[in-house]
C-alpha cells in the first residue's frame, strides 16, 4: 500500500483523461534506464540537509551512511511530456517537493514516448546516500 504522496500538477499540462494514480507499483511499467535514476545521487547532500533538520524519516542505515530510495510515478503523454509527478514513500514533504522541482527543472525532457493516445503512468526511483560522519 502506498503512503500519501505529494502530487505536482504541471502548469502547462494538457487536460488529462481520468487517470487515477495507481495503487500497486508492480502493475506500473518501469522506465528503462531513466536519466533521473542515474543523476539523483548527485542531489544527496541537498536531501541530507532536509533530513538533518529532523522533519523527515525513511532513510535507512547502510554501512554507516544514510540511504534513501524513493519510488516515483510519472503520468506521461504519448509524446513523452511529463504531466504529473507523484513521489511515493518519501516520508518527507520537503524531500518530495525538492525532488519534484529538481526533476521538473532538469529532467523534464528525459521521459520516453509511449505512443499512447491516453496518458500513461510509468515509474522509476531516485536514490540518495549521505554520511554525517565527521
Amino acid at each position: 500500500m502506498m503512503t500519501p504522496v505529494l502530487s505536482l500538477m504541471l502548469a502547462a499540462a494538457t487536460p488529462q483523461a481520468a487517470q487515477p494514480m495507481p495503487q500497486d507499483l508492480s502493475e506500473v511499467p518501469e522506465i528503462p534506464d531513466w536519466l533521473g535514476r542515474k543523476n539523483s545521487p548527485q542531489w544527496s547532500e541537498d536531501v541530507a540537509k532536509l533530513y538533518r533538520r529532523g522533519a523527515c524519516s525513511g532513510a535507512v542505515n547502510r554501512q554507516g551512511s544514510q540511504y534513501l530510495e524513493m519510488d516515483m510515478l510519472f503520468l506521461l503523454s504519448g509524446d513523452g511530456k511529463l504531466m504529473k509527478i507523484a513521489p511515493v514513500n518519501a516520508s518527507c514533504p520537503g524531500v518530495e517537493k525538492f525532488v519534484s522541482n529538481r526533476i521538473l527543472s532538469s529532467l523534464g525532457r528525459s521521459f520516453p514516448k509511449t505512443g499512447s493516445a491516453e496518458p500513461v503512468w510509468m515509474r522509476s526511483q531516485v536514490r540518495f546516500l549521505w554520511s554525517d560522519a565527521p
